[in-house]
């Protein structure tokens, strides 16, 4: 009778979690858009990590931008503007000055609009924004074959972001154990949600004062081909403590103002 007590017991935590993920209004990352200032250079720069890049779409305000894609939706944005046409591109043109790096952070919001989370989010979240994911009929599986075998954006890490950390339970993510394997100092908390991972981390870990974003996690099937591939083209990469056989990370000047980590999980 005590083991069916227990087995019970395990099976109804295990319901509560599942019902906890199911319900979570944000399930994980949309898209990270990193701006940059030369357009051509940085997606260079991205295919020499390993990435292959689909071109984007003329804007009307003059923004122009490339995407690292992945088949489940999320991606990385390559984004640049030439001149101050609009609200949106004078903000990049700004947010230039201070060099490369990610402007804004995406989450995946399925069903939801940005106007639902009104009454839940900080006034000082001007660089969060939720969508439900952008899959384009223009697509194709040739936009997905990265040579690196990366296949999804699973993971953001944030230093000094308070607001954003206290949104997150809000929108149903759950405490995780902290990683180890990472090239800031100690992480602070983490949070999981069912399709990604958010790390915060001291203010003072910020790369540029007042930028919350210092890295981001794509997920490989094959990290010895990430390693190939790094060192063909020359690009140099760190193995912290902790990170075992499972991440290795390249620094801020490859990735244009971020880290970025490859992690290729653990097989059961």
């Amino acid at each position: 009778m005590p083991l069916l007590r227990c087995l019970s017991s395990i099976a109804l935590m295990f319901s509560a979690v599942a019902a906890a993920a199911q319900d979570a209004l944000v399930r994980g990352l949309d898209h990270i858009p990193l701006a940059v200032k030369d357009l051509e250079q940085s997606q260079a720069d991205f295919e020499a990590l390993g990435f292959v890049l689909k071109p984007g779409r003329p804007h009307a305000n003059g923004l122009r931008n490339v995407h690292v894609k992945f088949p489940d939706g999320t991606e990385l944005e390559l984004i640049t503007a030439s001149s101050a046409s609009d609200a949106l591109s004078s903000d990049y043109l700004a947010w230039l000055k201070e060099g490369d790096g990610p402007a804004f952070l995406g989450l995946y919001a399925p069903g939801r609009k940005q106007a639902d989370f009104a009454t839940l989010t900080d006034p000082s979240l001007k660089r969060v924004f939720f969508s439900g994911r952008q899959q384009s009929p223009t697509d194709r599986p040739e936009h997905f074959a990265h040579p690196n075998t990366a296949f999804a954006l699973s993971g953001v890490w944030l230093a000094g972001a308070d607001a954003e950390r206290r949104l997150l339970p809000l929108l149903g993510a759950r405490p995780a154990k902290t990683p180890t394997c990472l090239p800031f100092g100690a992480a602070a908390v983490a949070y999981s949600l069912p399709e990604a991972q958010v790390v915060f981390l001291p203010a003072t870990d910020q790369l540029v004062p007042g930028r919350s974003i210092v890295g981001a996690t794509v997920t490989v099937r094959n990290l010895q081909a990430v390693r190939h591939i790094l060192a063909s083209s020359g690009i140099a990469f760190e193995v912290p403590h902790g990170c075992d056989d499972h991440s290795l990370w390249v620094g801020p000047r490859a990735a244009h103002g971020m880290w970025l980590e490859f992690h290729q999980p653990s097989t059961p």
